[in-house]
């Protein structure tokens, strides 16, 4: 136990919006709310790592934010769609627990009504904030595994950065907009903003790093299922994988005119990155 609690603080950053955020609490005498605040997150976050470690996934770290944080992982969109839901949906778990012990803190008298209430406050704010279908909120990452379980991993990650940032107008519109000097929304706002312009220009990078690691994860592609990708001689390679699912492996069929050729995902990804014929038909480059 004592292990994984010092791997997880090794992990653990804390982002500069966090420590803004700190420095108005000082100035306005909230440092013992701020203190219970980064508890909450950091338990939240904790939820998290518990599931990665669980998994082996690679963890590169964790970072802090006022609203939750966001575990970076070298794992990019191959591993089970079971491991990706349990593991994001045990930060969110962690606020249960967290409510218990402060009922139990308030009946044996430890804090006041009014800290119990507050914190109670504090948590279910945290919870439902970061169940918003938001990237890189926990409930945006649950829309985007809903998307990526039901379209190729390009279109989905695509649509969900859209859907993302319609909602975040959206969240805009209801919470900023009733409170315009609420000083907090706008930096979370603005945060969200910046994530989602610099996601949405790495689209291609993570495209690549998703197919990257399914040739990593190849000795592993004979425990799932097998996708049949029908495609005409003619389709340009980068088309082809354009339309690669997580969570399958993928045997493309090549119709030729008096027969069809049947191509293993592996063989089609060692001979892209062999030869980076991105623009290149399929047909002339399987002949």
């Amino acid at each position: 136990m004592n292990n994984f609690f010092f791997s997880y603080l090794k992990k653990v950053k804390i982002n500069p919006l966090f420590w803004l955020v700190i420095g108005l609490a000082l100035m306005t005498g909230h440092f013992r709310q701020m203190i219970l605040l980064f508890l909450i997150v950091f338990f939240h976050e904790m939820g998290h790592f518990m599931g990665a470690h669980l998994f082996q996934w690679r963890i590169k770290k964790v970072e802090l934010l006022p609203f939750g944080g966001v575990a970076e992982v070298d794992e990019h969109g191959n591993r089970p769609f079971q491991e990706e839901f349990i593991i994001t949906i045990l930060g969110p778990l962690q606020h249960i627990w967290m409510i218990g012990v402060s009922f139990l803190l308030w009946h044996f008298g430890v804090w006041t009504n009014s800290e119990h209430e507050w914190f109670l406050h504090m948590n279910m704010t945290i919870v439902c904030f970061n169940l918003l279908p938001i990237m890189p909120l926990d409930g945006g990452k649950l829309l985007f595994i809903f998307f990526a379980r039901y379209l190729p991993f390009k279109r989905a990650h695509s649509l969900f950065l859209i859907v993302s940032f319609l909602f975040l107008l959206l969240f805009f519109i209801v919470f900023v907009s009733r409170n315009p000097l609420h000083l907090n929304s706008w930096i979370i706002f603005i945060f969200l903003v910046i994530t989602h312009f610099f996601e949405w220009k790495q689209r291609p990078y993570v495209f690549m790093r998703f197919l990257m690691e399914r040739i990593y994860h190849a000795s592993s592609s004979s425990r799932k299922e097998k996708k049949l990708i029908y495609v005409d001689r003619n389709t340009i390679v980068s088309d082809v994988l354009a339309l690669f699912q997580k969570g399958v492996y993928h045997v493309i069929v090549i119709k030729e005119p008096l027969r069809k050729k049947e191509i293993e995902e592996k063989q089609l990804l060692d001979v892209y990155f062999a030869s980076n014929q991105v623009q290149c038909a399929i047909g002339r480059l399987f002949r």
